[in-house]
């Protein structure tokens, strides 16, 4: 315990001292052998391809941090772990265009080892990034998406779902992304809307009349296999049953009667196409129409197409658009705006082909998942909306499956003879059946088995983080599952409730018929200072590591906590520079009450005499810590940090540590009132302290370290216990009473300060219109916080409201 603080703190200097020292000491280690209550966060595991992490990702993360640094400060053992989602398609996407490399064009190997090689690096760089932020996570339950325990959970998931039927391998038409060249489930698309055209195109009928059709996909002519019309429209009541020739490719597709076709919409003649939409799949398996695949694999234009045969779609787009004006066949074009779906981590249009592919059974589902979300505790609750529309919207089973390298392998081989599906045992999990040979022998005898070549949607596996946490369906003595599972608390961002927050759901209700967390904690998105979310394409990246190293991570974490929970939140360099005041007056004022307490020995009993002020003081602070616990009981970081800094900067160095100064410095002033002044400035600076401590934790171990660590004799402050409201110290009486002094201290700074004198020149007589009584009670701290000869009882003529008027004699 020293005597006094050193005259400035080293922000820079100091947090990378405390993060080595928490780390060494294993301050946020989880004890599953330590009694008392579990706290049990499940974390969104970043993609490591992430090559830059800009101010969003500082934003998320501490927002979530502060509630885990709280719940330890009640006591809670807390499990906090860090996953990697190191695996699947953005990690490839990322690897390819880092090395500019085509992955076909390279053996399956060497492109996994350079995925392997990227994760690592990846990995190391969060690691760091993390732990500079101050971010208290347990490193030794770290988790990868690709290791061997990853790899064993999302495989042992395939096999249980597949056993209880709720997993199949389909041949029908699947979301792709040419780009990527895999299939997608509806969850990786994103709406984009681009300027086209509308396009009226002539048809013939048997009897050589023609009428036309609209579309935004001339392309996809080739692909048409029957045109609708409305039972009701007279225009076309005639060609119903008929045939009408597909202008360019003169091949013949029936006119067939639907009356779901909108009669205002275009022309009412609703060309169907395999596939331009969901509507075309939809009537494609209804009507069982014929097949006519225009689109191939890598968004080219297929043999059907004729003479475009080989033309990308754009391409192929704008022949068939020529060809159809030359022959007359284009009557005219219309400017539009269309939605199209894109694939959210390249950005192409998607298309749909025929392909067999795994999918898990959520369409049919759709009432559990809305009892499931019910259940759900949502902080804020309005974000359930987003969750209850997407399950409303669901069209597509969830496509697991992909047509890349880099992912977990399927457990799966395949009879040659009679083409039946092979697991592992689940002792021998994992496996890769590329490289490994399977075990077992089909039922029909045969040992010639093929391997399941794709591998699995990356949100398979990140799916499963709460049962990955809990090793699920692990020996007794390594299983967490009684003591985590389900889990207290999901954090994540609002725009993964359709994937990782929905999916979660899925695994956790079929696998252990439960919930996979109580409650979930949405974050909003961080934002540029102009409102624009943040990406490379804009120029706006906002470099966290360029933030600390100007203002330190506490600065950074304060600005975090600026948002309400829930919404998007502008970078904002001022409320940064707010933050780093704020450190240095939390350093200063603790300076001066520090440097009051060396002959001070606490005492948790209260002193029998509290002055008036010590009262109001210590009333006020436990009005604070009672809307601090009840804001941050329901995640509400923004109000909590709101409670705690009006307190300190308004409460306690403005008035307090103003007030309560002649008790500290004068030779007038008894043992008991000094000793009054010294408990109530410890007791409120230690709850200041560890107040400040879940949102900006450096400066408070510090401090806490420098004084207070001698006193409690505790490791950190942050597994130290937050203090809570004590009735004992409420004053509501005190809070009223005081009111009064402080308008008159408020009315005499702003007097001298519009006469430019400083507050501590002395003027001749403050007149007080107030009880004698009363004043007298007040008299002495009055005359030495505002320096005036004396004090008096008489007419005041500045009404300050309440029936309090002063004058001011100079």
């Amino acid at each position: 315990m020293i005597e006094e603080l050193p005259k400035n703190y080293d922000s820079q200097a100091r947090e990378k001292y405390w993060q080595d020292f928490w780390d060494e000491k294993n301050i946020f280690k989880f004890d599953q052998d330590k009694d008392g209550e579990i706290f049990s966060i499940d974390t969104p595991p970043p993609y490591v391809s992430a090559a830059h992490l800009h101010v969003g990702h500082a934003m998320s993360y501490t927002q979530a941090e502060f509630v885990v640094r709280y719940k330890r400060m009640m006591g809670y053992n807390v499990f906090y772990p860090m996953g990697f989602d190191d695996n699947g398609l953005p990690t490839e996407r990322f690897v390819e265009k880092k090395y500019k490399i085509d992955k076909s064009k390279i053996s399956k190997k060497e492109f996994i080892e350079l995925c392997l090689k990227e994760t690592k690096e990846g990995g190391e760089t969060y690691k760091k990034f993390w732990k500079r932020l101050g971010i208290s996570v347990d490193w030794s339950l770290l988790y990868s998406t690709i290791d061997e325990r990853c790899q064993r959970t999302a495989q042992r998931s395939f096999i249980d779902l597949y056993n209880k039927g709720l997993i199949e391998r389909k041949e029908e038409p699947v979301i792709w992304c040419p780009e990527c060249q895999t299939a997608l489930s509806q969850s990786d698309l994103e709406d984009l809307e681009q300027k086209t055209y509308l396009n009226y195109i002539n048809f013939q009928f048997e009897d050589g009349k023609t009428a036309p059709i609209a579309t935004t996909r001339p392309e996809l002519l080739p692909a048409c296999v029957a045109l609708y019309a409305n039972p009701k429209d007279e225009r076309y009541e005639k060609y119903i049953g008929k045939k009408a020739i597909v202008p360019i490719f003169n091949y013949e597709v029936p006119v067939i009667a639907d009356e779901k076709v909108d009669m205002d919409f275009g022309t009412g003649l609703m060309m169907v196409c395999t596939f331009g939409d969901t509507e075309d799949i939809e009537r494609w398996k209804s009507d069982k129409l014929m097949t006519r695949i225009a689109i191939d694999k890598t968004g080219c234009l297929t043999s059907v197409a004729g003479e475009f045969s080989g033309l990308s779609i754009k391409k192929g787009r704008e022949a068939i658009l020529q060809t159809l004006k030359e022959k007359l066949l284009l009557i005219k074009q219309e400017d539009i705006e269309n939605v199209c779906n894109v694939h959210e981590r390249c950005g192409t249009i998607s298309e749909f082909i025929i392909t067999p592919q795994w999918f898990i059974k959520v369409v049919d589902h759709k009432k559990d998942w809305i009892k499931r979300g019910n259940e759900l505790k949502w902080f804020p609750k309005f974000m359930k909306v987003k969750y209850d529309a997407w399950v409303e919207g669901l069209k597509w089973d969830w496509c697991i499956s992909r047509q890349r390298y880099y992912g977990v392998p399927f457990p799966v081989w395949y009879c040659d003879k009679c083409k039946k599906v092979i697991l592992p045992e689940d002792k021998d999990l994992p496996v890769d059946p590329t490289t490994d040979s399977c075990l077992k022998v089909c039922d029909c005898g045969t040992k010639d088995l093929k391997p399941e070549i794709d591998v699995m949607d990356t949100w398979m596996t990140s799916s499963l983080t709460p049962l990955i946490n809990a090793s699920w369906k692990y020996p007794k003595e390594k299983s967490l599952m009684d003591k985590i599972y389900p889990m207290n608390l999901r954090v994540q961002a609002f725009e993964i409730i359709r994937t990782w927050l929905f999916y979660t759901i899925v695994k956790s209700h079929y696998h252990t018929d439960t919930l996979p967390w109580n409650d979930v904690m949405i974050s909003g998105w961080g934002l540029d200072e102009k409102g624009r979310k943040i990406s490379k394409s804009l120029g706006n990246f906002i470099d966290p590591e360029t933030i600390i190293e100007q203002y330190s991570a506490d600065a950074l974490r304060f600005w975090s906590a600026e948002s309400t929970l829930g919404q998007n939140l502008r970078y904002n360099e001022e409320e940064v520079k707010v933050g780093k005041r704020t450190i240095t007056k939390l350093w200063n004022a603790s300076k001066l009450v520090i440097s009051h307490l060396q002959d001070y020995q606490h005492n948790l009993a209260i002193p029998r005499e509290l002055e008036i002020e010590d009262k109001w003081i210590l009333s006020e602070l436990e009005k604070s810590l009672t809307l601090y616990h009840k804001h941050f009981s329901h995640y509400e970081y923004a109000k909590a940090k709101d409670a705690i800094n009006t307190f300190f900067w308004d409460r306690f160095c403005d008035y307090y540590l103003e007030l309560v100064k002649y008790r500290l410095y004068g030779d007038d002033i008894s043992a008991e009132s000094k000793l009054s002044a010294q408990w109530t400035l410890y007791t409120a600076l230690l709850a200041i302290l560890k107040m400040f401590a879940p949102i900006m934790p450096f400066i408070s171990e510090e401090i806490y370290q420098l004084y207070f660590k001698g006193q409690e004799k505790l490791e950190s402050i942050h597994i130290s216990q937050l203090p809570t409201a004590d009735e004992r110290l409420r004053s509501d009486k005190a809070i009223e009473e005081f009111e009064d002094i402080l308008r008159i201290v408020q009315e005499v700074r702003k007097y001298k300060a519009n006469k430019n004198y400083s507050i501590k020149k002395e003027l001749k007589e403050l007149v007080v219109e107030m009880p004698a009584e009363k004043l007298r009670e007040y008299e002495k701290l009055l005359k030495a916080v505002l320096s005036f000869g004396k004090i008096t009882a008489g007419k005041g003529n500045l009404d300050l409201g309440e029936d309090i008027k002063i004058s001011i004699i100079e």
